[in-house]
């Protein structure tokens, strides 16, 4: 599934075919075919990726999309499959409970499963 290259809500600075945003940011992590569920976060007003953070039982990462999500995914709740580079995402939303970190999601991949 391709995805169109939007922007981020906060930077519209995108590059490459999946998106590319704040590219000044460090690149933390990367996810090779892992399970998310998407969500609607209303602290930065854009669909976001949560994935629980393995060996923990409270932890989340969540996944600012760099990209415009496809339509039939921008569901609450949808589970999907993706890969992608996390990025530090800098001044995260200080809402919501202890354990979970915002990060840029620059995606290169995403599918519902």
């Amino acid at each position: 599934m391709l995805l169109a290259a939007s922007g981020c809500k906060k930077d519209q600075d995108a590059q490459g075919p999946y998106g590319t945003c704040a590219p000044q940011t460090q690149s933390v992590k990367s996810a090779t075919d892992v399970e998310g569920t998407v969500q609607f976060d209303t602290a930065v007003q854009q669909y976001v990726i949560y994935r629980a953070v393995p060996g923990t039982y409270d932890s989340m990462d969540i996944g600012v999309v760099c990209s415009t999500l496809p339509a039939d995914l921008q569901v609450a709740n949808a589970p999907v499959r993706f890969s992608g580079t996390y990025r530090d995402y800098g001044n995260a939303p200080q809402a919501g409970p202890a354990g979970r970190t915002y990060y840029y999601l620059e995606l290169t991949k995403v599918t519902a499963r």
